[in-house]
């Protein structure tokens, strides 16, 4: 890129005598001699046919190009137009001017009145400092002005009413004893806020599983008590009526 840029710088600083060598140099290497010695007349007419139709191809697509061209002169009038309109309709919208989009660079800010007779010299910054602030900036430089002279009258006050401290004093020393006799009371008036759970004791372990064998037999002697508790109170049930039976009698 930067070559062609000194090679078109070059160019223009050459003068028509040798534009024109230019020319002449670079269309004696491009159109070349045609060779028509030796020819017969058939094949010059057939040398010529072709001339006349690559001139022909050239002509229809100089035609087509010229016409491309003006159709996107046309296209880009037409872009152009609707820029235009949109940028109108857009400054419009905003209060502008019609034609204040329409230059390179936006609009400048508009701070005044256009209808003011009388014309406005201040600088931007000086109209932008007009609306910064405020009321919220008024109050707070008061109240800081307020809080330093109330810091300042009581810094200067306070120096000569507070009395010196000194240790060796026995006054401070009973103050002292107090305030120490105080915080160990304190510590010791303070209880566990939190205690660990006592561990619970272990429970018994279960005991083993019977073998079969030995279930039988427990169950055999179960059977065998209860059968000789029914046969007690048969016993029973049949003296308790043979005394029945002698009081009648």
């Amino acid at each position: 890129q930067f070559a062609n840029i000194m090679y078109a710088r070059g160019e223009m600083g050459k003068t028509k005598e040798q534009m024109e060598e230019d020319k002449k140099a670079i269309l004696s290497f491009r159109v070349k001699p045609l060779e028509i010695e030796g020819l017969t007349v058939e094949q010059l007419r057939d040398m010529a046919k072709k001339l006349w139709e690559k001139v022909v191809a050239l002509e229809s697509d100089k035609y087509d190009l010229e016409e491309r061209q003006k159709r996107q002169d046309y296209d880009l009038k037409e872009l152009a137009e609707r820029q235009r309109q949109i940028n109108r309709s857009r400054a419009l919208k905003k209060g502008l001017d019609p034609e204040a989009l329409q230059g390179k660079h936006p609009p400048k800010i508009q701070v005044a009145s256009k209808y003011e007779r009388r014309t406005d010299r201040r600088t931007f910054v000086d109209k932008r400092d007009l609306f910064s602030g405020g009321l919220e900036a008024m109050t707070d430089a008061e109240m800081e002005k307020m809080w330093e002279d109330k810091m300042n009258s009581f810094k200067e006050q306070s120096r000569g009413q507070l009395p010196k401290w000194d240790p060796e004093n026995p006054k401070n020393k009973q103050v002292s004893h107090i305030r120490r006799l105080e915080e160990e009371d304190d510590d010791e008036e303070l209880v566990p806020v939190f205690e660990p759970p006592k561990p619970e004791p272990p429970k018994p372990a279960a005991p083993p599983p019977k073998p079969a064998q030995q279930q039988e037999e427990e169950e055999e002697e179960e059977e065998e008590e209860e059968e000789e508790e029914e046969e007690e109170e048969e016993e029973e049930e049949e003296e308790e009526e043979e005394e029945e039976e002698e009081e009648e009698e």
